[in-house]
């Protein structure tokens, strides 16, 4: 503290006879370092909402929330005396100061920081309570303890005070009477959702009753509920090298008390009048644009809150749900039936159970599952209200066809085994569809029920006798819309050299390391968020095709939850692309395991296309490594194909044809046949890869000129999709297929 600020602080005192409560005391950041000693995980949960809020803040483009965001609170009255028993009218009269202060309609805001702004962020008591009855928003419990310190006591039923409501869809507020002359202290995000919420002292809640001047303006409580937002102090609890995460906000060394406009600091004028400064009520009067967006980070997709966002706790409460009231409500799984209290719902196709044993961190864990075309028909979590080591099990009833279920852990360390023993299966009538628990951000299992559906040319699956999705064989309409072949145009390993892909610059090299390689040493590395994040083909000739398909393998490392890279293609030469195909950290792979993957692009092309895979990450730590891409045309007729897409190692023959191929029966349950016509003798290797690249199965056969057949055994491998992989001299080709028992 300079020496202005200690004059200052001193005749504070004197004036006010050293009484403490007349000096703002906030135990937030003291809170927070005891949690963070005794939880090793808290600080690493912190860094990880650090680096959400730095995306957020550096791509506005990509921002999902937007407007008015409404936060449901419910206040928990803890009191000893009647004093502290604060009525209804003096905590409303908090919920208006909140909504007044956070959308910069306080009375008293002025212009003198220009980087002052509404944050729209508002709050509203709830009216429906977690069991879904009607409630004021307003709890009120007696307790025999004199008064509460900042160890969560008053958090608690057994230790007198009152537990939290579910975190997940309420703000909790407690005001009790706290000792030591602190006036309140919040939660930081990422923290115990059992502990989650705001305490606030009954003298400094609102702004009539037993509201004490300086503090008597609802200040400390919007002070408070900034910690609980993401802010830190505005002097960043530090020296003028310490920072408060936010750039608009002046550095200062130190916390101001009372109201001392002109305070200047490390060569600035403090802003004494923010809300996260030590200023009395009356001083203050604004957040800054970058608070601002700093606190609306945690609401955006993967953000700490965003679970608030869909709350529906101040909504109309509903009526108390009935087995006859021909709505699905309470815990019904169906209309009328299901749940605890209902007869069971009767299930025209097979019934399915969910059961989710979790570990030390409920609140970051989610599931879903997806039919074959990928519309999402059950999910859940996260489960912030769920016991530690609890077990929940949801029944279910699917329509009998293939689904995938996915199982998410916000954090990125699975539900074992560092941070409890959690774990999870999906069981049917055919025993076990599903299981784990040890996995990073996320686990996704394929599965079929009841034989799966009878193959259509509309399912999304290539299935029957299709030789592409939902097109070719008997049935359905050719692939590529005009009865045209499929031919492999280009296919590289990278092993000697970047071929038809270019060297995009600073952030993409080719490497040499197996662990990132699919096949041999070599890989294609992208990383981080620059022009030069990209690996692109030069102009290619495609005019004359109808389709084209681009095949690949990569590898992840160090991308972070909501980091991504794309595939895109370019008609005019590379002066504009659009984004054909986009792979989400978190949710469409993970870090650290070989992924796969076949993107069909549609025409017209032109002369001069080119294709592109783009980074989109936030650091050079942030990799993705690229392998064995092939580019495949559907070909009219039998054009020649273009010679700048033959490579030295693969040159095909003008005029040959690529080799045909198809798999039957798909589904399978027992021996999948694969037919194959070449065009000359050749010994190839086949593979079979799971949905991650893992390679199932790898054979090296001899085939005789004309058509072959292959016999595959299933019998010994998992329910789920999978992709057949054949390495001919005349090509490249995969094609994907269901197993199911």
């Amino acid at each position: 503290m300079n020496m202005k600020k200690a004059i200052l602080a001193l005749g504070l005192l004197f004036v006010l006879s050293f009484s403490l409560s007349a000096q703002r005391v906030c135990g937030s950041m003291e809170y927070l370092d005891l949690q963070i000693q005794q939880d090793a995980k808290r600080l690493e949960k912190m860094e990880a909402i650090e680096r959400h809020t730095e995306r957020f803040a550096a791509h506005p483009e990509h921002r999902a929330v937007n407007g008015v965001i409404t936060i449901p609170v419910v206040v928990h009255v803890v009191y000893n005396t009647t004093a502290e028993n604060i009525s209804d009218a003096q905590i409303q009269s908090q919920i208006n100061v909140l909504n007044a202060d956070f959308r910069r309609l306080n009375s008293d805001a002025n212009n003198v920081w220009s980087q002052a702004q509404d944050s729209e962020i508002e709050f509203c008591l709830a009216t429906v309570d977690p069991n879904g009855n009607a409630t004021t928003g307003i709890t009120r419990t007696a307790t025999s303890t004199t008064a509460f310190g900042t160890n969560d006591q008053v958090k608690s039923s057994s230790t007198g005070g009152k537990n939290a409501w579910d975190a997940s869809k309420y703000m909790n507020m407690w005001v009790c009477d706290i000792s030591g002359g602190i006036l309140g202290y919040a939660q930081f995000p990422g923290g115990n959702p059992a502990t989650d919420g705001v305490v606030i002292d009954y003298q400094y809640f609102g702004t009539i009753g037993t509201a004490s001047v300086p503090f008597d303006l609802g200040r400390t409580a919007t002070h408070e509920v900034g910690h609980y937002l993401n802010l830190r102090h505005i002097w960043g609890d530090g020296g003028c090298s310490v920072d408060d995460f936010v750039t608009d906000t002046p550095s200062s060394d130190g916390p101001n008390y009372g109201c001392a406009p002109n305070t200047i600091s490390c060569g600035t004028t403090d802003m004494v009048q923010n809300y996260m400064d030590y200023s009395d009520d009356a001083c203050m009067n604004l957040f800054t644009a970058g608070q601002n967006t700093r606190m609306r980070a945690i609401f955006d997709t993967g953000g700490s809150r965003a679970s608030l966002l869909t709350s529906t706790a101040c909504g109309t409460a509903p009526p108390p749900a009935t087995c006859t009231d021909g709505i699905q409500n309470g815990q019904e799984t169906g209309v009328d039936c299901g749940g605890p209290s209902c007869s069971p719902c009767p299930c025209n196709g097979s019934n399915i159970t969910v059961s989710i044993t979790f570990d030390n961190y409920p609140e970051e864990t989610s599931w879903s599952i997806t039919n074959a075309g990928g519309g999402t028909v059950a999910s859940g979590g996260t489960y912030a209200s769920q016991p530690d080591g609890s077990t929940l099990n949801i029944a279910l009833c699917l329509a009998d066809g293939c689904y995938d279920f996915t199982i998410n852990d916000a954090y990125g360390d699975g539900i074992c085994c560092a941070y409890g023993n959690g774990s999870y299966t999906v069981t049917g009538p055919a025993g076990t569809l599903a299981s784990g628990g040890s996995f990073t951000s996320s686990q996704t299992t394929s599965f079929c029920l009841g034989g799966g559906p009878a193959p259509t040319c509309s399912d999304g699956i290539q299935n029957g006798n299709e030789t592409g999705v939902d097109c070719g064989g008997p049935d359905c309409a050719p692939c590529g819309g005009g009865g045209c072949t499929y031919a492999v145009l280009n296919t590289n390993n990278f092993e000697s050299g970047f071929g038809i892909w270019t060297d995009g610059g600073t952030d993409c090299a080719r490497v040499t390391n197996a662990t990132y390689a699919y096949s041999g040493s070599r890989s294609i590395r992208i990383r981080d968020n620059t022009s030069s994040s990209v690996t692109t083909t030069g102009n290619l000739n495609l005019s004359a095709y109808d389709e084209v398909t681009i095949e690949f393998f990569f590898y992840a490392f160090s991308m972070e939850n909501g980091e991504d890279f794309w595939l895109q293609v370019s008609t005019n030469g590379g002066s504009s692309y659009s984004t054909v195909a986009t792979y989400v950290s978190g949710s469409t792979f993970s870090n650290n395991t070989f992924y796969t993957d076949a993107v069909v692009i549609t025409g017209p092309f032109s002369s001069n296309t080119r294709f592109r895979f783009r980074c989109d990450a936030s650091a050079d730590n942030d990799r993705i490594y690229l392998d064995d891409i092939t580019i495949s045309g559907c070909v009219s007729g039998a054009r020649e194909l273009p010679a700048e897409l033959m490579t030295e190692d693969q040159a095909l023959r003008s005029g040959l044809s690529a080799f045909e191929m198809n798999l039957y029966p798909n589904p399978v349950d027992g021996v999948l046949n694969v037919s194959m016509d070449l065009n000359t003798e050749e010994d190839l290797v086949y593979t079979v890869l799971d949905m991650q690249g893992r390679v199932i199965k790898q054979v090296r056969a001899s085939l005789a000129q004309g058509r072959n057949i292959l016999e595959i055994d299933t019998q010994d491998m998992q329910q789920g999709q999978y992709i057949f992989l054949v390495n001919s001299t005349e090509g490249v080709m995969t094609k994907r297929f269901i197993v199911q028992h």
